[in-house]
C-alpha cells in the first residue's frame, strides 16, 4: 500500500510550485491595479476637492464686491490662490466675468506598479445672492 502511494505521487512533484510560479507575476499584477489605481482615484478626489474649495473660496464677495456691484475679478483670483495654498494644492486659477476656474495638478507615487502618475481636476464657482439664486 506504501508502495502503490509513492508511485501515485511520484510524477506529480513540482506541479504545485510551477503553478504558483506563473501565477504568481498576475497575481502581483492584479493587486498593483487595484492598490495604485485606488490611489489614483483618491488623488483625483483630493484634488477636486480642493480645486472646488479654492473656487468658491474665490467668489466669496468683500464687502467692498458687494456693495460695489460685483465681483473684482483680482480680488477672487488672490482669494482663490490664497486658499489653494493654505489647502497645499498647485494649480491654477483664472477669472472669466463672474466664473472663476480653479484646476489643481497633483502627483501620484505607485507602491506596486513602476512609475508615478498625475492627475488633474477642475472646478468652477460663481457668486449667487439670495434665496433663488440671482448674481448681485
Amino acid at each position: 500500500m506504501a508502495s502503490e502511494r509513492a508511485r501515485r505521487g511520484c510524477g506529480d512533484r513540482g506541479n504545485i510550485s510551477l503553478f504558483v510560479v506563473l501565477l504568481l507575476p498576475a497575481l502581483l499584477l492584479a493587486a498593483g491595479l487595484v492598490l495604485d489605481g485606488g490611489r489614483q482615484i483618491q488623488a483625483r478626489r483630493e484634488a477636486h476637492g480642493v480645486a472646488a474649495a479654492a473656487a468658491r473660496a474665490g467668489v466669496q464677495l468683500s464687502p467692498d464686491e458687494v456693495y460695489g456691484g460685483g465681483l473684482d475679478a483680482g480680488s477672487a483670483a488672490s482669494r482663490a490662490r490664497a486658499e489653494l495654498g493654505r489647502l497645499g494644492g498647485r494649480g491654477s486659477v483664472a477669472v472669466n466675468g463672474t466664473t472663476v476656474t480653479v484646476t489643481v495638478s497633483a502627483g501620484v507615487d505607485y507602491v506596486l506598479l513602476p512609475g508615478s502618475g498625475s492627475v488633474s481636476q477642475q472646478a468652477s464657482a460663481s457668486p449667487v445672492d439670495g434665496i433663488n439664486g440671482a448674481l448681485p
